[in-house]
């Protein structure tokens, strides 16, 4: 018996090596060169895979362990054409691909990009660190702030993104921050030559809170970007001076330079945002202290009375008067301004108790999915002795909170002719209208719907707080789920 056992196993251990045999890794080795000399140092890869390699001194490669199938061959090098080739590799093959010769590109060696004044320089030429972005690399994933666009574009470049949404400050930094006071590591924007000031505009109402109207950068419009260059190092700084002590991002806007008659361009983009995350909630104990809570009126009536932290009964169903719980008026609990009471001020209406349990998705519901719609339509026009190009671009955004939006419209004009062989006149003008009938506050205070997230109370059902009017008090009375801190939440809105 033991015998057959281990035959059996004998066998299955060959059935399953035959099958992996069957179903091995395939290999892909080659020699990479131009038509003169090896190119050691080439990059090869699979594309929309993990599996590459570079090319060793001798220009050869190999790429060992890759999963059978078809797949697409990118073979790069600096100064060279890009080659692409289709592969099929089937189970334990050796691909052999022999000699892959490229070809010399003398764009790759001649790429320029702008630098201090307008002036175009070859990037191999360049003394100091400089990274440029093309215009398409704004619009493909659009942001509503240019400055996001540059989050994980360019090396040393932190974005910090607006934390009030769309249409507040994104802080950005080069290579750190430089200096302790807030508002002094901004970069120097400088566009078409002229330098804007990316300060932040706020207005403090009262105590901690302000309202975040956005820094400069913000109303730079996208679809009118050919160019950003970030200038990083005391090298290139300098040649701004001071105001440059942070670093540099030159932007270069559109023209109509290259066009042949008349042209018109017209593009449309949505984009749909939402609530990344929200805090991590408890939601085992509702609001109250010491295991108790009663709703009274909002006015005292003891020491549990609409305290707004959740140290108050466990979430297990029990019946508890809460601000929604229905009376025998025909009103809630929370409606105290119109609930009829006697002489002595006390409410002759009965209310229900209403099962305590959680609401985990309370905070999660108040958010909405916001959208963002723009709209750009530009003419263009241009001969040999000058050029011109009208933009108009209309953005309209919801917020993901509720009744936030932003709006902007921006109008570009950019031309040049040539008046002389020694003299060319040019202008480049932006008006930018943005606006918004409601923006959300920020630090610490009632005003700050944030700020009220970090003592809601676990068991409220937000649904219950849309209609926040006392009946006969419109305008006047809120109805709300804790009359000693905070308001409610939509009213805040």
């Amino acid at each position: 018996m033991k015998q057959l056992t281990n035959y059996i196993y004998l066998m299955l251990f060959f059935v399953a090596s035959s099958v992996f045999a069957q179903n091995g890794p395939a290999t892909i080795k080659g020699v990479i060169l131009d038509s003169s000399s090896l190119l050691p140092g080439a990059t090869i890869y699979l594309k929309s895979t993990e599996y590459g390699t570079t090319s060793d001194f001798d220009g050869k490669f190999q790429i060992s362990g890759i999963k059978p199938g078809n797949y697409e061959l990118l073979v790069t090098f600096m100064g060279y054409s890009d080659t692409m080739m289709a592969v099929d590799l089937v189970p334990n093959q050796v691909l052999d691909l022999g000699a892959i010769i490229l070809e010399s590109s003398s764009e790759a060696l001649e790429e320029v990009m702008i630098t201090a004044l307008g002036v175009k320089r070859e990037t191999k030429a360049l003394s100091y660190a400089a990274q440029q972005l093309k215009g398409e690399e704004m619009t493909s994933a659009r942001e509503t702030n240019i400055t996001n666009s540059l989050s994980g574009k360019s090396a040393g470049v932190q974005v910090t993104g607006g934390s009030s949404g769309v249409g507040s400050t994104s802080l950005i930094t080069i290579r750190g921050e430089g200096s302790l006071i807030p508002g002094q590591n901004s970069p120097l924007f400088v566009v078409d030559g002229i330098p804007i000031n990316n300060n932040t505009v706020s207005n403090r109402s009262e105590g901690n809170l302000e309202t975040d109207y956005g820094n400069g950068a913000q109303d730079i419009n996208p679809d009118d970007v050919e160019s950003m260059t970030v200038l990083k190092g005391p090298n290139a700084t300098a040649l701004y001076g001071s105001r440059g002590s942070n670093g540099v991002i030159l932007i270069t806007t559109k023209t109509g330079k290259g066009s042949k008659g008349l042209g018109v361009t017209f593009n449309q983009n949505v984009t749909f945002e939402s609530a990344l995350r929200i805090p991590k909630y408890q939601n085992e104990y509702g609001q109250g202290a010491g295991g108790e809570f009663a709703f009274f009126d909002g006015f005292g009536g003891g020491t549990n009375d609409n305290i707004d932290e959740s140290w108050g009964p466990r979430l297990d169903g029990r019946l508890v008067v809460q601000h929604d719980s229905p009376t025998s008026s025909g009103l809630r609990a929370g409606d105290f301004a119109v609930r009829p009471r006697d002489e002595n001020g006390n409410f002759t209406d009965v209310a229900t108790a209403t099962p305590w349990i959680s609401r985990p998705n309370n905070i999660k519901d108040f958010f909405k999915t916001g959208h963002t719609t723009t709209t750009n339509v530009a003419v263009t026009g241009g001969n040999e002795n000058g050029n011109l190009r009208i933009s108009y671009t209309d953005l309209q955004n919801k917020g993901i909170l509720p009744n936030t939006d932003y709006n902007r419209r921006t109008y570009a004009l950019n031309g040049s002719y040539k008046l002389k062989e020694w003299l060319n006149v040019s202008s480049s003008v932006n008006y930018i209208n943005s606006y918004s009938k409601n923006r959300p506050n920020n630090s610490y205070g009632t005003e700050n719907i944030m700020y009220l997230w970090t003592w809601f109370g676990r068991q409220i059902d937000m649904n219950s707080l849309k209609d926040y009017w006392q009946p006969g008090l419109e305008g006047i009375q809120q109805y709300n789920y804790n009359y000693n801190w905070h308001d409610n939440p939509y009213f805040t809105m």
